[in-house]
């Protein structure tokens, strides 16, 4: 398992590490729910408009739950939830719903477990390693 780096040059003048580089990971496409089923859950036994149809009835209820202000955990994935972002005034009085919400987003975190040195290591990173893209060395 590895995810592909390059570098990129920071180049916003305003910024206190302007002209470093860094890394960025470089995504190898997409994958649809349908090609990993191919992949892997069929590989098991399960059959694929089986699999298909627990996903969507989890994507509704997961919606539903969301919308409902629950905080949706998945063990093993990690924890849905939905939050606003807002502009700010002087006066609680002076806030209004419809005028100063600007959006509702849904927030992610994913599973994850302390490590011997506390640290945090997220269940979907852990074994990953880091390669150069098309094996670019600096």
């Amino acid at each position: 398992m590895a995810i592909h780096i390059r570098l990129i040059k920071n180049n916003i003048k305003s910024s206190s590490s302007y002209g470093k580089y860094f890394a960025k990971t470089v995504s190898q496409g997409e994958v649809t729910l349908e090609s990993m089923v191919r992949e892997s859950l069929m590989a098991r036994g399960y059959d694929n408009s089986a699999v298909v149809a627990v996903v969507t009835d989890l994507e509704h209820a997961l919606k539903v739950k969301l919308s409902d202000g629950y905080t949706v955990v998945i063990p093993g994935i990690g924890r849905f939830s939905l939050r606003v972002e807002s502009q700010g005034v002087d006066k609680p009085k002076q806030f209004s719903l419809k005028r100063h919400i600007t959006r509702i987003v849904c927030g992610f975190l994913p599973a994850s477990r302390r490590t011997s040195d506390r640290s945090l290591l997220y269940n979907f990173c852990d074994g990953v390693k880091a390669v150069w893209q098309n094996g670019f060395k600096p």
